[in-house]
């Protein structure tokens, strides 16, 4: 019973809410643009009692292949009156929007929190959306003025990456370098000598997180050395990208050797 009043006062308590202003910016961006989300928390989140309540941020905008048109994101336990910036990025192996009018809501999340001892009561509150938003992604269009969007650079993808780390019981590196190598990328647009390279690690193969590289090298590399913190194995993925942003979509994976 104590249970279901509480959830039964949070739910006038979110029928209250007044309309949120959400601003983001920019208004309009690129296929890579991330776009900032900024809002005033209207009321408290996190778990009382048998109740958890968090904000979520989703936006959604027209489907195509190859590009990300939705996204969803939890906010973790805010104050009341607490001001909330959120970024919105095309996450996800692609890395890139797709063109056109993204409509997006802010919603006030509530769900219960069963106990070991006691049954959960049979209640669901609805999510509250307590502000929108919206935002335009461009169509990037070709230099030859056919009006089609470019795919990036064409790129073979990293061709080796080595490490010489010899270790011994009694010496245990804080990290270890590696180097990588590959051929040069071409573009209809760039000169191979403006392309830079981004650089993306996991531990695991197929963990590389295509939003966030290891690093970025200078214009025109073929080559670069990297420093990853800790022992183990070491995957790689290469990416090359042109003056304009945009970035090729190879997943060549390479698996770090040891030559010592």
């Amino acid at each position: 019973m104590f249970a279901l009043a509480v959830l039964a006062s949070a739910a006038l308590a979110s029928g209250a809410l007044a309309s949120t202003r959400v601003y983001l910016t920019p208004g309009l961006g690129k296929p890579r643009t991330d776009f900032v989300l900024r809002f005033r928390a209207p009321v408290k989140t996190g778990t009382f009692s048998s109740v958890r309540a968090h904000y979520q941020v989703y936006a959604k905008g027209p489907r195509s292949a190859g590009c990300v048109s939705s996204v969803s994101i939890a906010l973790r336990p805010t104050r009341r009156h607490a001001h909330v910036r959120v970024t919105l990025k095309p996450r996800g192996h692609v890395g890139v929007w797709c063109a056109g009018r993204f409509q997006g809501r802010v919603a006030e999340i509530q769900t219960t929190v069963c106990q070991p001892t006691r049954a959960c009561p049979d209640i669901v509150i609805a999510p509250r959306t307590i502000g929108r938003f919206s935002f335009r992604v461009r169509k990037v269009q070709s230099r030859t003025g056919s009006g089609t969007q470019k795919t990036g650079p064409t790129f073979a993808g990293l061709t080796s990456a080595t490490t010489c780390s010899p270790v011994t019981p009694k010496v245990q590196p804080q990290g270890t370098t590696y180097t990588l190598q590959w051929s040069s990328a071409t573009d209809p647009v760039t000169p191979s000598g403006q392309i830079v390279y981004d650089i993306f690690y996991s531990a695991t193969s197929g963990g590389e997180d295509y939003s966030k590289p290891l690093k970025t090298t200078l214009p025109g590399a073929t080559s670069s050395t990297v420093q990853v913190a800790g022992l183990g194995t070491a995957y790689f993925v290469v990416r090359a990208r042109d003056q304009a942003g945009l970035e090729d979509h190879n997943t060549v994976e390479r698996l770090a050797h040891n030559t010592c």
